[in-house]
């Protein structure tokens, strides 16, 4: 993955979680957590459930936030959608 990618996959992810209402924590990395303002582990699992794998971070003291690697626009856009599903079910 380029930095172009990299930095194109933050984006569509940022103003995934912006329209989804969560705020996360800026990285320059390949990777964001996002607060997910309730436990993060229930969703985590209901993502997994849908095929989607992300990373729970409760073991850093962050027991609200997923860890999410940057993919390409389409996983991007297959996570987004299942996570927008996944909150409106909790």
């Amino acid at each position: 993955m380029t930095v172009d990618n990299n930095t194109q996959g933050m984006a569509q992810l940022t103003e995934g979680f912006k329209t989804l209402g969560l705020k996360w924590i800026p990285s320059a990395g390949n990777f964001v957590s996002v607060d997910l303002k309730q436990a993060g582990q229930p969703i985590y699992d209901a993502l997994l459930r849908k095929g989607v794998i992300v990373r729970p971070v409760g073991v850093y003291e962050m027991p609200n936030h997923l860890r999410i690697s940057i993919g390409t626009k389409a996983e991007n856009a297959v996570f987004l959608q299942a996570l927008s599903d996944v909150l409106k079910n909790v």
